[in-house]
Order: structure tokens, then C-alpha cells, then sequence
């Protein structure tokens, strides 16, 4: 025969009941805060899933916003240059270079030579457009204008694109860039390295990654630079005449400001034939631009493909993490009135099990 005591019953109410009430407090918990736990010791293994969720969560919202933000960049590029080519390099390039280069319009090649410096002004103030606070055309250097017309060069990043090529490079604080074999790099490495190789590594998804020195592995970024002297063209042919679109411009606004018609045995001045040289040239340069307008529209539309990816990955995670975590609402109000209903039943318990006091056995 089991023998039962006051103290023992006590304690297995006592016992009982807050058991009872940490139930009620938990599932009080659970609808206010809509959290199917709220501690590491209530699920270990869904917090540390959820844990590893919210940290993916993280960084893909981060890819997410770089994304957008290169994206925009990329179409506000593409939209200049479609600005560039559609129409200045149209309106104030090949129609002044044509019509100079007409028999019937020799009298105002001073006109025709002023729309073309006026139009190769207006492509390096596009091309120094900004998005943000940043210049688009600048490559890595994004914080500085990139181009500049001086005494009728175009300029990338300070270097002559047309013109001593073959100078030592002087950065801005007047010293040389050496290569391995220690000599100095010339003005026309230094425009190659700027045309093709100055990236600017952004993580949009990718599975951005380090090599064992440090440096970015160029398939797990995006290179958000966009080199201006690239698009527009650097360098000088086998004539010697410019590759660059707006130096072309310029060169022909020269020659076409040389002519003289009071000479009457020369009045191009031995220029006329390259004036017909360069007139090539700009359509080819013109070619080369669109090119690489049209390379951009193919980065932007690989942005926006790789944004939609993104937002997918965040919501299926999203969801996961929901599921982890959240309670349903419905669930959760029903073990709120099923833990009250038993509270109130301990405490109705309570009344036949705990004695008497002295009071009432008096009474």
C-alpha cells in the first residue's frame, strides 16, 4: 500500500502548477510575438537553421542592393551614350564634317568647324556624367572628372589619349609607374591598362571569392567599371591620326578652319586629303561606340536577369525562415485558450488540496 502525505501532495500541486503557469506564459508568448520559440534551448536545431537563414538573408539582401545599384548605373550609361550617338556624334559631327566637306559649302567651313568643337565639348560633358556621387565613364577612379579637352587634346584621367603616347606616365603626384623589369610605364600602357584592365569588383550573387593573395576571383564578381577611354577610343591609327571620336572632331575642326580660299592654287593647305581620311575614321569610331552601347545594354540586361534571381532567392528564404519561426496565428490562439482553461482547472484543484489553515478549522 502506497502510503500518500500532506507534504507530498503539496509538492506535486506546487509542482503541477507551475508547469501550468509556464505554459500559459509560453503560449501567451507565442500570440503576442506570432515566434514558435524564442529561446536557443527551446528548438537548438530550427535556431541554428535559423541562425544560418538570416545570415543568407543578409547578404543576399546586400547582393540585392548592389545589383540595383550597378544596374541603374549601367542603363544611365547606356542612356548617355545612346544621347552620344544617336545624337551629337549625328547633329554636331557627321552632319557639319559632311557638309564642310561639300564643294558648295567651302564658304562656311568656319561654321562647320565651330559645330564640331562644340560637338566634341558636348560628348566629353556627357561622358562626365555622374550616377550619384560617382563619374560613370571613370573606371576604378570614379571620383574625378575622367576626361578634359586641354590646348585641343582630349585627356583621360590627365593622359593625352592622342599625343605622347610614348612619355613616361606620370601620376598625380608627379611619379612614374615602374613595371617588373623596373622601367617606367609608358602614357600608352597605362591608357591600355585603363581600356582593359582596371576593375571594380561588386558582389551581386555570384559567389564572390578570394584567391590565396588576396585578390578578387574575376568569375565570382561583377566588374562595375566602366572604362570611358574604352568606349570612346584612345591611341593614334597608322596615318597617325586619332582613334578617339571626339579628338577626331577636333582635329577636323582644325583643318577645316586652315582652309583659305584666297589661295586660290591650295586653299586646303594640303589637308583635303585628310579631311576625307578622317571623315572614315569618325564612321568607324562611330561603329566602335556603338559596339560598346551595345555592350552595355547586354550588362544591364544581365543585371536585371541576375536582380529577379535575387529577389527570388530572398523570398524562398524568407519563406523558409517563416516557416522556422512563425507560429500560425490560428494554432497559436487555441493553445492560448487550452493553456487557460488548464491553469483555471489547477487552480480549482488547488482549493481541495492545499489544508486548511488554523483560521478556518477555528471557524
Amino acid at each position: 500500500m502506497t502510503r500518500i502525505t500532506t507534504n507530498g501532495t503539496l509538492f506535486n500541486y506546487r509542482y503541477n502548477l507551475m508547469t501550468t503557469t509556464n505554459q500559459l506564459n509560453k503560449a501567451m508568448t507565442q500570440v503576442m510575438t506570432q515566434r514558435s520559440f524564442s529561446t536557443y534551448a527551446e528548438n537548438p536545431a530550427g535556431a541554428t537553421r535559423a541562425f544560418k537563414i538570416h545570415s543568407s538573408l543578409n547578404a543576399t539582401r546586400a547582393q540585392y542592393d548592389n545589383n540595383k545599384t550597378v544596374t541603374s548605373k549601367f542603363e544611365t550609361a547606356w542612356s548617355i551614350m545612346d544621347g552620344v550617338i544617336n545624337d551629337l556624334t549625328h547633329e554636331l559631327g557627321k552632319v557639319p564634317a559632311m557638309e564642310g566637306l561639300n564643294g558648295t559649302n567651302l564658304d562656311n567651313l568656319d561654321t562647320q568647324a565651330q559645330i564640331l568643337r562644340s560637338g566634341a565639348e558636348s560628348i566629353i560633358q556627357s561622358l562626365n556624367g555622374r550616377y550619384d556621387q560617382d563619374f560613370i565613364f571613370a573606371g576604378s577612379d570614379n571620383q574625378k572628372a575622367p576626361f578634359a579637352i586641354e590646348n585641343g587634346h582630349v585627356t583621360y584621367r590627365g593622359v593625352k589619349v592622342d599625343a605622347e603616347l610614348g612619355d613616361d606616365y606620370l601620376d598625380e603626384n608627379n611619379k612614374p609607374i615602374l613595371k617588373k623589369d623596373g622601367t617606367a610605364m609608358k602614357n600608352q600602357e597605362v591608357l591600355d591598362m585603363w581600356a582593359k584592365q582596371d576593375p571594380l569588383y561588386v558582389d551581386i550573387g555570384l559567389g564572390f571569392q578570394l584567391d590565396a593573395d588576396g585578390k578578387v576571383v574575376k568569375s565570382t564578381a561583377f566588374d562595375a567599371s566602366i572604362s570611358g577611354i574604352k568606349v570612346l577610343g584612345y591611341g593614334v591609327d597608322d596615318d597617325g591620326d586619332p582613334k578617339n571620336l571626339a579628338s577626331i572632331m577636333l582635329r577636323m575642326a582644325e583643318v577645316f578652319e586652315s582652309y583659305d580660299p584666297e589661295n586660290k592654287g591650295d586653299p586646303w593647305k594640303g589637308h583635303e586629303e585628310e579631311a576625307n581620311r578622317l571623315i572614315n575614321k569618325f564612321n568607324d569610331a562611330h561603329e566602335r561606340m556603338s559596339d560598346a552601347h551595345s555592350e552595355l545594354m547586354a550588362k544591364a540586361n544581365f543585371l536585371e536577369a541576375n536582380g529577379t534571381t535575387l529577389k527570388n532567392t530572398f523570398d524562398s528564404l524568407n519563406t523558409e525562415r517563416q516557416s522556422l519561426e512563425n507560429v500560425e496565428p490560428a494554432d497559436a490562439v487555441m493553445a492560448l485558450s487550452w493553456a487557460q482553461l488548464c491553469y483555471s482547472a489547477a487552480l480549482q484543484v488547488g482549493v481541495n488540496v492545499i489544508p486548511q489553515s488554523l483560521m478556518d478549522y477555528m471557524k
